[in-house]
C-alpha cells in the first residue's frame, strides 16, 4: 500500500483576517476550482500520485509583496489518479486510514506562510518558509515558488518535498521499522501546487 498526499492534513486552520481597507494591502481569495494540489509519494516497488482537494485558502499583498498566505486542504477529498476501480479505492482507503492521515479524526491539512524571500537570481521567483499542519502536526518547512499577479490574479506555483515521519506517519516508514524489504515507503513526498487567486 503506500502514499501519503500531499498536502498535507489536519487540524483545522483559523484563518488570518486581513484588512482590506488598510492602505496599500490587498486580499486574495483562492480560486479552488482554478487551482490545484497534487500528491507524488514513491516506495521500493513503484510509485502513486494524485490530487488533494482545496477547502479554502486567503492571501494578502501589501505594496505589492506578498505577506501573508493561509490555505487550508481538504483531506476528505484525496483522489489517486495512477490506479482506478477496485486497486485506487483500496489506496485512498488505506491513505485515510490511521496508517496514514487518520482523516476521521484530522479532516483538514493546513498551510500558513511565514516569510517571503525574492530570489532574483534562483529558478524561482521566491523563497517561501512556512508551516504545513498535518494530522495536528507542524512543521516548517523552506522551498522555492513562482509568485506572479496580473490584472487582479495572483498565481503561486512550485513543489515542496515533504517528510511524512515528521508528521507522525509510520507506515511502512524506514524511520520507525527495520527489515522493511520491498515494503518500505520512503518517507519524502512532493506535494505540487498551482494556485489562483482574485483580488477582493
Amino acid at each position: 500500500m503506500t502514499k501519503l498526499m500531499t498536502l498535507c492534513a489536519t487540524a483545522t486552520l483559523t484563518l488570518t483576517a486581513f484588512a482590506n481597507n488598510e492602505e496599500g494591502t490587498t486580499r486574495y481569495k483562492v480560486d479552488a476550482a482554478a487551482s490545484e494540489i497534487t500528491w507524488h509519494a514513491t516506495k521500493v516497488t513503484g510509485e502513486h500520485m494524485g490530487t488533494v482537494g482545496l477547502l479554502n485558502g486567503y492571501m494578502s499583498v501589501e505594496n505589492g509583496e506578498l505577506i501573508a498566505a493561509n490555505v487550508i486542504a481538504n483531506m476528505e477529498a484525496i483522489a489517486c489518479t495512477d490506479l482506478e476501480g477496485e486497486w485506487g479505492d483500496k489506496l485512498i482507503g488505506h491513505l485515510v486510514s490511521e496508517d496514514f492521515f487518520h482523516v476521521s479524526e484530522h479532516k483538514t491539512s493546513a498551510f500558513s506562510l511565514r516569510e517571503l524571500t525574492a530570489t532574483p537570481d534562483g529558478d524561482a521567483t521566491h523563497s517561501v518558509t512556512g508551516n504545513f499542519t498535518i494530522r495536528g502536526i507542524t512543521q516548517s518547512v523552506t522551498f522555492p515558488a513562482n509568485v506572479t499577479e496580473k490584472d487582479g490574479t495572483l498565481s503561486v506555483q512550485g513543489e515542496v518535498v515533504l517528510d511524512r515521519s515528521q508528521f507522525d506517519v509510520k507506515y511502512g516508514s524506514g524511520s520507525f521499522f527495520d527489515n522493511l524489504g520491498d515494503n518500505l515507503i520512503h518517507d519524502n513526498f512532493t506535494v505540487g501546487f498551482n494556485l489562483v487567486a482574485a483580488a477582493q
